[in-house]
């Protein structure tokens, strides 16, 4: 079978030279040559790209795939998958954790077995975990089980967070194509947007220790995987990004109620305690939707301070809002010890439109 294979890059100079050179001597060696290694870089700026040009110079069957206005794993391993000419595509982590050894077998366990897809799993029994620490282990563990119970279709394998996969294009090709461009793992959103019709099973992965540059992981990457997580679970009705603006919206409401009592029992009027807490709710919202929601489209010097006053801006008509549907209703309620009561309404009532609003105006993003 005609075999391409995936890399996805950013900042990997070090590792990306010779993870290529390995890979194609491996296979090789085993006399499966692929097609081509397709780079998808999203413009590194350590030098990754001309590595990989100075390898296709060498060797045509090395491509480089450079994105300048776009970044996110899932998207980049979308982009080469779509770009692919093989009848099977292999994607594997480019720092050099995922062993090339175990390409032959996904291959042939695929072929032989009619499979769709062949994952390579960390958690194998077989498996080996040279690269992975005891609490990363945890995590992952912990993270697979919850990805287990929201995908019951495939609550058989071991690694639904896996980097490391073998698909026959021709079976999977629709569902590739739907993947959100807002996750970071692949393979879960693979499955999630497939409805469980894929033939899948697992091979043992060898998981290196990284030699080079570091771990991409961090705490936007886990709250981006939580919302892969609720989209699943709701159904995929509602928009990743609304999911995350909602999310974040809540912990506002705490900031907000928190504000508007602590100056309440400071003496206070309502209306002038309602308006700081819905301007500090407002601002805390936007620092967060900025490194969480809005990760990919970060505003950073200037450009955020410029970005909150526009986020003040648009979201004007929904403060005012706020502010006048929560007055509205604790000057009409009997017991004025229920005023959390109109609090909660106004927030209700403006969260929409500071979605809308800001997703537009503010990061330039589809709603």
């Amino acid at each position: 079978m005609r075999l391409s294979v995936v890399l996805a890059t950013y900042n990997e100079v070090a590792a990306i030279g010779s993870m290529v050179q390995q890979l194609l001597g491996q296979l090789e060696a085993e006399g499966c040559s692929p097609l081509e290694v397709i780079v998808v870089d999203d413009d590194s700026p350590d030098g990754t790209a001309d590595v990989v040009r100075q390898l296709s110079r060498h060797d045509p069957r090395v491509h480089l795939l450079l994105r300048c206005d776009r970044s996110g794993l899932s998207s980049a391993i979308r982009d080469g998958l779509l770009s692919a000419s093989g009848e099977l595509a292999v994607v594997m982590d480019a720092d050099g954790q995922h062993d090339p050894a175990v390409i032959r077998s996904a291959v042939e366990l695929l072929e032989h077995q009619g499979l769709d897809l062949v994952i390579g799993s960390r958690f194998h029994p077989d498996a080996r975990l040279e690269g992975l620490s005891p609490q990363r282990q945890k995590g992952s563990q912990q993270a697979n089980h919850l990805a287990r119970c929201s995908l019951p279709a495939y609550g058989h394998l071991s690694d639904l967070m896996s980097g490391f996969m073998v698909l026959r294009l021709s079976t999977t090709r629709a569902a590739i194509r739907q993947v959100n461009l807002s996750g970071f793992k692949f393979l879960y959103e693979l499955l999630s947007v497939s409805k469980g019709k894929f033939k899948v099973q697992e091979i043992p992965l060898n998981f290196r220790a990284r030699k080079t540059g570091r771990s991409k992981l961090d705490s936007p990457v886990v709250w981006d995987w939580l919302i892969s997580l609720l989209h699943t679970v709701t159904g995929r009705i509602l928009p990743r990004r609304a999911i995350s603006f909602g999310l974040v919206g809540a912990a506002g409401i705490v900031v907000h109620t928190t504000t508007f009592l602590v100056l309440r029992i400071v003496g206070w009027s309502f209306l002038y305690s309602q308006i700081v807490a819905v301007l500090l709710a407002a601002s805390s919202n936007y620092l967060i939707n900025n490194v969480l929601t809005f990760r990919l489209r970060r505003l950073q010097g200037w450009a955020l301070l410029i970005g909150l006053i526009k986020f003040l801006l648009v979201c004007s008509l929904g403060l005012i809002a706020n502010v006048g549907v929560s007055t509205v209703i604790y000057n009409n309620i009997r017991d004025q010890t229920l005023g959390i009561v109109a609090v909660l309404a106004g927030i209700i009532v403006d969260f929409m439109w500071k979605y809308a609003a800001s997703s537009r105006f503010v990061w330039n993003v589809p709603y």
